[in-house]
């Protein structure tokens, strides 16, 4: 893997490649047909997003790219000035060819649709 890619444990800060870090705030939720996981990613743009696949391996890179004027003096800051890196591992539970991925203000929402093997399924009862 990537040292890029490595997970932050608790949302701490890490040094790598020479660019700082930190683990996006993100949460999953199953719902009847898919798995969603939905990541807060304030300050990065769709060009600036990484999202790939690899076997179990799901990993989000993205880059912010923000500088204040120049005739700003930062008084508090809530956003770290850091990219963030999202690596979890996933089970074999969705269908790797069908993964979606939504970036709106700031939230970036991904879309696992479940395997047709584990979604529910009404049995028809003859007789």
């Amino acid at each position: 893997m990537n040292n890029l890619l490595t997970r932050t444990e608790n949302g701490a800060d890490v040094q790598t490649a020479s660019r700082r870090t930190v683990t996006p705030k993100y949460e999953v939720k199953e719902i009847a047909d898919a798995f969603v996981l939905t990541a807060l990613v304030p300050g990065v743009d769709r060009s600036s997003l990484e999202l790939t696949v690899d076997g179990s391996k799901l990993s989000v890179l993205g880059r912010r790219a923000f500088s204040a004027p120049a005739e700003w003096t930062p008084v508090h800051r809530e956003i770290p000035q850091a990219d963030y890196v999202l690596a979890l591992e996933l089970d074999h539970r969705f269908n790797h060819e069908a993964v979606k991925a939504e970036l709106s203000h700031g939230v970036l929402t991904l879309t696992l649709p479940k395997a047709e093997a584990v979604k529910p399924r009404r049995i028809e009862i003859k007789g």
